[in-house]
């Protein structure tokens, strides 16, 4: 199924988030690319990791905006994306670290056997937790945050991170796109409006990269992993594994937060452990997106609902 701008523009009737920040009393024009990031997240429209950076998945972002608002598809923005997109205050807020925060924390082993032993898979470090669950690339939020040693934090000390909630399709999804040519997902309602957008990374291997029309299988919130030595065999041989074993849930499980599994088997669309790789690096086979991108796509899918992956 090929998805065409003025099919999504003809049936696009007042489509908005609950927690849509482009409208309100203090909104206010955007100001640079961080605030564009900002914005486009907010309702929906993933450039991936915030990063404060202009980049193709920013301009896929905002080109999906475009298409999504029947404005011209410029991939810039432009006065007319300006006049409709605008960002509330406040941008950025100060965090204030808790005693829960330091627990989350726990460094990976190198080795995948260990990792097994493990209880759970634990943020490497503060930046990074700190990172993912504002949505953004590590080095933008160290940027925010000059002189503070990531390393010496304590608890009630405060960083500064972009003011961002987590987004939720608020209609009901019927299907997802996949286009592998441009490495974006997007999540349809039945009668074509566009409800979700990010980017996607794809297989490595060509031949490992599925086609056509596939479903959802199952959907599982906190997955762990099994690492099988029949599928990764050089890891397995290199590192002398002989028998399957399973690594506990978390943010650095090799699936992330998310494992929606598809009707082809050992293929899903899951997270990962390095969201800011989304899009720039390729997996095995699977689709992988940013832990908090899985999520919203966890909460949108249901069993059976199809993927219609394109070229």
């Amino acid at each position: 199924m090929f998805i065409t701008a003025a099919l999504v523009s003809h049936y696009w009737p007042q489509l908005r988030n609950l927690t849509d920040f482009s409208k309100g009393s203090s909104a206010r024009a955007i100001n640079g690319t961080a605030e564009l990031q900002i914005a486009l997240a907010r309702v929906g429209f993933s450039p991936g990791s915030i990063d404060g950076a202009s980049g193709t998945q920013t301009q896929a972002a905002l080109l999906a905006y475009q298409t999504s608002h029947g404005l011209p598809r410029s991939g810039a923005f432009d006065a007319d994306t300006a006049q409709l997109l605008q960002i509330q205050e406040p941008v950025f807020i100060t965090r204030r670290l808790r005693t829960d925060d330091f627990a989350a924390i726990g460094r990976k082993p190198q080795d995948w056997r260990a990792r097994g032993e493990l209880g759970r898979m634990r943020y490497n470090s503060l930046l990074e937790m700190v990172a993912e669950q504002a949505q953004c690339d590590p080095d933008y939020i160290a940027s925010l945050n000059p002189g503070i040693n990531w390393d010496q934090l304590d608890t009630g000390n405060k960083v500064r991170i972009p003011h961002l909630p987590a987004f939720r399709v608020q209609q009901a999804a019927a299907y997802i796109q996949i286009t592998l040519a441009k490495r974006t997902l997007r999540v349809f309602s039945a009668d074509h409006r566009l409800l979700f957008h990010c980017p996607v990374s794809i297989a490595r291997r060509v031949d490992k990269r599925p086609s056509g029309e596939l479903r959802v299988k199952v959907r599982v919130d906190q997955p762990n992993y099994t690492f099988n030595p029949a599928i990764l065999t050089s890891t397995a041989q290199r590192e002398g594994i002989t028998q399957k074993f399973i690594i506990q849930p978390g943010p650095n499980n090799p699936v992330g937060t998310v494992w929606i599994g598809l009707n082809l088997p050992s293929y899903g669309i899951h997270g990962t452990p390095e969201p800011e790789k989304v899009g720039r690096t390729e997996s095995s086979g699977c689709f992988r997106l940013a832990n908090w991108n899985a999520q919203t796509l966890l909460d949108a899918v249901h069993v059976n609902m199809p993927i219609y992956v394109e070229p």
